[in-house]
């Protein structure tokens, strides 16, 4: 039967019911106009998390391709709309006609629940990258859905609410078309969108027999605003609200028509991205892998060659767990510029995966600049809460699916960093939390998804700034998906039976298998290490020394081997290692390398516990690195004794400090660059009551930490609420977590190492304001001589 005599057979037997209005007679009637292709030939030979370049799914541990099919493997309660953003496609605002079309099956038969297609995700508001996460709890710029349920009803939902954001109502509630029980059958559903008049649209869903290829059914909303037809397309399974139910899957996914853009340059993978370092004469490069299956990408080569020369050389490598490759090249000419790809040879055909350029050193040349980045959130809130809340009268309601709640992809923090064309760039800790952009998911058999759901956010964030550049990263607390991180070497401790296991107790909490993982992908690039022998379970090192930009850098993991806390004694007495003695080891030796050249000590966190409460009271934070004293004074000591500051990350406070010894200022100095976003805030108010203040700012001078150490508080940020305001609000709460971004100090760092002034600038950028015009945070920039250090 064709699409025009089944019209005509539909309208008579359900009349007014389905055809309410003339314009919707007309719809129903009007022919295709426009046809389709799909939307990327998916390999019917795999199984594995990666869906494809046009396709990211919410979340990662949440969806499969599975012998050409799109399957939702999540359907328990609290689940609901599971999402898969279709990358490469964005409705537009041509008064023109799209078309999106699937097949769809219920994986689970005899459980309810809804699938089909999310249309204007992210209205148009965001990045498309940020559109990409909207997933579970409505919210304004939502969009809408065209859906089929179990029972084969079709229908409109509506997205975008945020009183009842689980509710997911009828946009229609009279339109609407029941094609009896799906049980196991595939149905293909079409989804029309026809520009009518006035940029208004009529959108029809067409429900198929894929095996008759007859219509079985449709509906029509009419009069559609363009307004809410632009942004992002999505694929959707869901269960009823608050209920576990049905997992859908798609195959054959197909889009065409004119307000429909197609943007193929936004695939994502293979290869998500590659980090490298270059040491003298030694290149090491990562190549991020998607999450392929092992039948996948099993020949892969580096293929490198001087910018000037067309003859390629190769290395070749293996793809380890964390679905990453690392490669490492010996006798690299660090004064001439290399092309880099990396290349895949599989049934005898190569491609070109990914592509960049390796920089030559730039020696003493010019100034080194160093881009600084630590603890960076994807959302301010997490997408799984179901009603947002403020904490302050003066902090702003969030939007779910606005710029002011998903920061990712963090473009204006991102360019204005980059617009100081940094050298190289330092990430000291925290890439990513458990807790945003969705819930925590620690302890689980797919924990390692979660983490690489997360990792891959920040990996996309930061693919175009570190392409062509250095880059060197440090995992702490949160990277193992850890609160806080008393590493102990790796040991495990001795939990008493019947007694459950903390962070406190020390060690690493999730399996040595995801530490690992972590580890390789994040450290895998780094210059060699000092000394690679693992620490217990084999976990990796990363410290180490080496050379770029004619500067000598230190790379301390000042977490890993970190003494777990005791509160069993006054904090003061409390004894412990910070580095422990293989670092410290490494520390003097470096004191005697590279004679002449400035040093520059990539950590963390600070060496110290700068944080007050009311009237300058010391804040006891056993996490931070002021604990234990007497391994931070040994830690201290040996910086001082190689000449070098110390930059890092990790307090969301930012910071200038002299680290004492014997008195406030004869230690090294350390600048704590911002937190590019995060939720958890700290303050240091001197109130105007320390000794010794710097530039007659109050919040500086002399300062005895809870632990004992003396520091002298050159410059900070603090939040633009105080500490008594907070706590007054919030009742004194435990918790410091704050969501608006308004009222918190984030940013980044840049350092720059100046030759020829024989000095080191350090700078402190708020994350929106223009380098070209705007101002750095009060107290920078600051001038430090390196005969100083």
């Amino acid at each position: 039967m064709d699409r025009r005599s089944f019209i005509k057979l539909s309208a008579l037997a359900a009349g007014s019911m389905l055809f309410p209005t003339q314009a919707a007679r007309a719809a129903a009637n009007r022919r295709s106009l426009t046809q389709t292709a799909p939307i990327e030939l998916l390999p019917s030979n795999v199984l594995r998390p990666w869906l494809g370049k046009a396709f990211w799914g919410n979340r990662l541990q949440d969806w499969r391709l599975n012998a050409g099919k799109i399957e939702c493997i999540r359907g328990d309660r609290g689940f609901e709309m599971r999402t898969v953003s279709i990358l490469t496609r964005q409705l537009n605002d041509a008064p023109k006609p799209a078309r999106i079309k699937a097949k769809v099956s219920n994986l689970t038969p005899t459980k309810a629940g809804f699938c089909g297609f999310l249309l204007g995700a992210g209205a148009d508001q965001l990045d498309y990258r940020a559109s990409a996460l909207i997933q579970r709890a409505s919210g304004k710029n939502g969009g809408f859905m065209a859906v089929i349920n179990d029972k084969g009803e079709l229908s409109f939902r509506d997205f975008s609410d945020t009183n009842k954001p689980l509710a997911f109502e009828k946009v229609v509630r009279t339109n609407t078309v029941n094609i009896g029980q799906l049980h196991d059958r595939e149905i293909i559903l079409d989804c029309h969108i026809d520009p009518v008049s006035n940029n208004n649209f009529d959108v029809r869903l067409v429900a198929i027999d894929s095996k008759t290829n007859k219509e079985l059914g449709f509906i029509v909303r009419t009069g559609v605003p363009g307004s809410e037809l632009l942004g992002g397309v999505m694929l959707l399974s869901s269960m009823p609200s608050k209920q576990s139910g049905a997992r859908w899957a798609f195959e054959d996914i197909q889009s065409g028509g004119e307000k429909l853009s197609q943007f193929d340059d936004r695939g994502l993978g293979p290869v998500i991205g590659c980090m490298h370092s270059l040491n003298k004469s030694v290149l090491k490069l990562s190549a991020q892998f998607m999450p392929v299956a092992d039948n996948e990408y099993r020949n892969v080569t580096l293929d490198y060659r001087q910018s000037s020369n067309s003859e390629w050389q190769s290395t070749d490598s293996q793809i380890e767990p964390g679905y990453v490759i690392q490669f490492r090249v010996e006798g690299w000419d660090n004064t001439q510029q290399y092309d880099y790809r990396v290349v895949s040879h599989e049934n005898g055909k190569a491609a070109v995966l990914y592509q960049g350029q390796i920089l030559k050193d730039p020696g003493q040349s010019k100034p080194l600049s160093i881009a600084l980045y630590s603890c960076l959130v994807a959302t301010n809130l997490s997408l799984d809460i179901e009603h947002y809340k403020t904490r302050l009268k003066q902090e702003k309601l969030l939007g779910r699916f606005g710029p002011e709640n998903i920061l990712f992809p963090h473009t204006e923090l991102v360019d204005n960093c980059d617009s100081h064309e940094p050298d190289m760039y330092v990430f000291c800790g925290d890439q990513y939390y458990e807790a945003t952009p969705t819930q925590v998911w620690r302890g689980r058999p797919d924990s390692h998804l979660d983490m690489l759901y997360r990792w891959y956010l920040w990996y996309w964030t930061f693919r175009d700034s570190i392409r062509n550049k250095p880059s060197i990263l440090l995992a702490d607390d949160h990277d193992v998906l850890q609160g806080n991180l008393w590493g102990v070497g790796g040991r495990d401790p001795v939990v008493l039976e019947g007694e459950k296991r903390t962070e406190e107790d020390g060690g690493y909490m999730e399996t040595k298998a995801l530490v690992k993982m972590v580890y390789r992908m994040q450290h895998g690039h780094n210059p060699d290490a000092y000394d690679p022998t693992p620490i217990d379970h084999d976990i990796p090192v990363t410290y180490g020394a080496f050379v770029y930009g004619g500067v000598s850098f230190a790379l301390v993991e000042d977490r890993k081997f970190k003494s777990r806390r005791n509160i069993n004694i006054n904090p003061l007495h409390t004894q412990g290692e910070l580095l422990g003695h293989r670092q410290e080891q490494f520390l003097r030796a470096w004191a005697d390398m590279d004679k002449g050249l400035p040093k520059v000590c990539i950590a963390s966190s600070i060496w110290g516990s700068p944080q007050t409460k009311s009237n300058l009271e010391p804040l006891l934070d056993y996490d931070s690195n002021g604990y234990p004293p007497d391994g931070r004074t040994r830690a201290v000591k040996l910086i001082k004794d190689a000449g070098a500051v110390v930059i890092c990350g990790d307090q969301h406070l930012p910071m200038m400090a002299k680290q004492g010894l014997d008195t406030f200022d004869d230690g090294p100095l350390f600048f704590a660059g911002p937190a590019a976003a995060a939720f958890w805030q700290r303050w240091f108010e001197g109130l105007g009551k320390l000794d010794n203040q710097f530039n007659n700012d109050p919040n500086t001078g002399n300062f005895t930490d809870i632990f004992g150490n003396k520091m002298r508080v050159l410059a900070v940020a603090n939040p633009k609420v105080t500490y008594d305001d907070f706590k007054q609000q919030t009742n004194n709460s435990w918790s410091n977590f704050l969501a608006d971004r308004s009222l918190k100090s984030e940013g980044y760092g840049i350092v720059k190492v100046d030759h020829k002034a024989q000095q080191f600038e350090f700078e402190c950028w708020e994350w929106n304001a223009d380098p070209s015009k705007g101002k750095q945070f009060p107290g920078w920039p600051y001038i430090h001589k390196f005969e100083q250090a």
